[in-house]
């Protein structure tokens, strides 16, 4: 069974396949369910490869709008948080969430 945090990582690995073709590789993309102040959201780590001058906010930007939108619908009504992060720096990061959420 496909949960809605997986169907929503699907949908931006696709955004970002049709926005940067082979600039970069993307993956994994991790979503984890959140609350603050009693709104539930998601939080998105996006691993990528590649030149991170080279990933441009005009086509990151325009995304966010149609992820609140996905978001809401999927009953995640508060803003969504993305993070992009260096596939080099991803294991540091990982453990430190994981130690976080002990």
């Amino acid at each position: 069974m496909t949960t809605k945090a997986e169907v929503f990582a699907v949908e931006i690995r696709q955004m970002l396949d049709e926005r940067f073709g082979d600039e970069f590789k993307f993956g994994p993309i991790v979503v984890w369910t959140d609350q603050d102040d009693d709104i539930s959201f998601l939080r998105t780590y996006i691993v990528f490869e590649g030149d991170v001058h080279k990933l441009d906010p005009a086509k990151i930007l325009p995304m966010e709008r149609h992820l609140w939108t996905r978001a809401a619908e999927l009953g995640y009504p508060g803003v969504p948080l993305h993070s992009y992060v260096l596939k080099s720096e991803w294991p540091d990061l990982l453990r430190s969430l994981q130690k976080a959420w002990e």
